[in-house]
């Protein structure tokens, strides 16, 4: 009987799987590449054909109103008794219907285009977030299986609340936003800039020179605003000045926050918030920056209010928005099908610290966010 070395195959199996699970990464990769980048076709198709509707519901109505007048113009003409000028008022009126017609169908037909556009942009937005939870996933096993058998054992046998497992969750969850992020800011400007600048080789061809030069300070403009979105956006990803305190970094957070947004945001610090240890205060900041982003952008809010104080051994943050506020039940349940894990990251980072996060709001009524963590 033929003497199996059993590490050696399982070595073999697990060097295959892993090939194959890198593979599905790839493709998925690809995928969402792919679909990226119809997802910005059909928005700027969609965008033109909303410019194109509100073009031809303008020239319907103004058709519209020359077809009643004409309408009256032929009735005054029929009651005149002269044939010739009836007869003139007749065909003005007809050719004006036609033209009329011709309007509305267009409408209809953009009003169609412009429908069938944001389902199907609806579909691959799905898409994507399904696809971007899929190679979550897939990454996941690949670290799993990547491990040793010891280190699998201890990562599994806390009953699914280990430290390291979580990290591993939230560190993909986070490199998922960050991708999206990046990919619906920075790189859709600096797309926007490649168009612009075919538009100015055009006006260039045609020594259009008035029309070049208006595109090309507009194009200036917007890759101005793309480089300093690009900026914030690199500061997010690796806040600096933490080391220090966190008076530096949040001080920095409120200036980016108002230049882009020009929300009135101020922070307090009461007593020494830098007694954390480096691997809290980082989390700290980084739940902060959440939840000022979240009330910025899907709250709408007007004024943040953020105070960090220190006071009977734990460190609490208190952030209060102005917002339209959500509903927070709903908000968690919904949370993996939209892919907006803001609120499932704040948690976990929580956790892994000790500390307890409350989010309470409502609609209407703007958001309040809490966070005590235990000093070192």
């Amino acid at each position: 009987m033929a003497v199996v070395d059993l590490p050696h195959r399982l070595k073999e199996i697990r060097d295959k799987t892993s090939e194959a699970i890198n593979y599905s990464i790839d493709s998925i990769s690809a995928f969402r590449e792919e679909e990226r980048e119809r997802l910005f076709e059909y928005r700027a198709r969609k965008e033109e054909i909303i410019k194109e509707l509100d073009e031809a519901i303008k020239a319907a109505d103004k058709a519209e109103a020359d077809y009643r007048r004409s309408r009256a113009v032929l009735l005054t003409a029929s009651r005149s008794g002269d044939e010739r000028r009836e007869k003139e008022a007749y065909e003005n009126a007809a050719r004006l219907m036609r033209v009329r017609g011709a309007f509305e169908e267009r409408e209809k037909l953009l009003a169609r285009q412009r429908d069938d556009i944001a389902r199907e942009e609806r579909r691959i937005e799905k898409l994507l977030v399904r696809s971007e939870e899929m190679g979550n996933r897939f990454r996941i096993a690949l670290n799993l299986l990547n491990m040793s058998f010891d280190d699998v054992d201890e990562l599994t046998g806390a009953g699914g609340d280990n430290p390291l497992l979580a990290s591993m969750m939230l560190a993909e969850r986070e490199s998922m936003s960050l991708s999206r992020d990046l990919h619906d800011g920075p790189v859709q400007k600096f797309a926007g800039v490649g168009l612009m600048l075919d538009i100015s080789k055009e006006y260039l061809d045609r020594r259009d020179l008035d029309r070049l030069g208006d595109e090309l300070s507009r194009t200036r403009l917007h890759l101005a605003d793309a480089l300093e979105e690009m900026r914030s956006f690199l500061f997010q990803l690796n806040p600096s000045g933490l080391r220090e305190g966190l008076f530096v970094p949040l001080g920095r957070l409120v200036n980016e926050i108002k230049s882009f947004s020009g929300c009135d945001v101020r922070f307090r610090i009461e007593g020494g918030a830098d007694v954390l240890s480096l691997q809290k205060r980082t989390a700290v900041y980084k739940i902060i920056q959440q939840a000022v982003i979240n009330a910025v952008r899907g709250g709408q809010a007007a004024k943040v209010r953020i105070t960090v104080n220190l006071s009977l051994g734990f460190l609490s943050v208190k952030i209060v928005d102005d917002g339209k506020g959500f509903d927070v039940t709903e908000a968690n349940a919904k949370a993996e099908e939209r892919g907006a894990w803001g609120l499932v990251n704040m948690r976990e980072r929580a956790r892994m610290i000790g500390g307890e996060l409350k989010v309470e709001s409502s609609p209407g009524r703007g958001t309040t966010v809490t966070l005590e963590v235990p000093i070192d």
